[in-house]
């Protein structure tokens, strides 16, 4: 990306990058860590031309969430005041925005995409 001057990063956190959950210090520690991680390089690389940007999906519908039973998801759905879980497609809407030339004045920020579960 140096070398061409350019281009765009996108870094998935998670909702756990923004608030605190109990009994999961390690992962959302982790996930805290990504956001200053994108932060701090988008300081760094930005006059190079390289946009560094981080997203944070809420629970999202997936095979492994699939497995549990029906009132564990309907539990975890709860959580979102959309009352619904996300979809893969909208965290990879998401993403391909901020990696496309749409998002060209937007670096060092975090997006959630979360059905509103840390706006409780």
């Amino acid at each position: 990306m140096l070398a061409a001057a350019g281009g765009s990063i996108v870094n998935i956190a998670s909702i756990r990058g923004s608030v605190g959950f109990a009994q999961s210090v390690a992962y959302v520690s982790a996930k805290h860590g990504v956001v200053g991680m994108t932060r701090t390089a988008a300081i760094e690389y930005a006059r190079q031309g390289i946009r560094i940007n981080s997203v944070g999906p809420g629970f999202i519908r997936t095979p492994l969430l699939d497995a549990a039973a029906p009132e564990i998801i309907a539990g975890v759905a709860g959580l979102h005041p959309t009352g619904r879980l996300g979809r893969a497609e909208e965290v990879a809407e998401l993403v391909a925005f901020l990696a496309s030339g749409r998002a060209s004045n937007t670096t060092g920020s975090y997006y959630v995409t979360d059905g509103g579960y840390p706006a409780q």
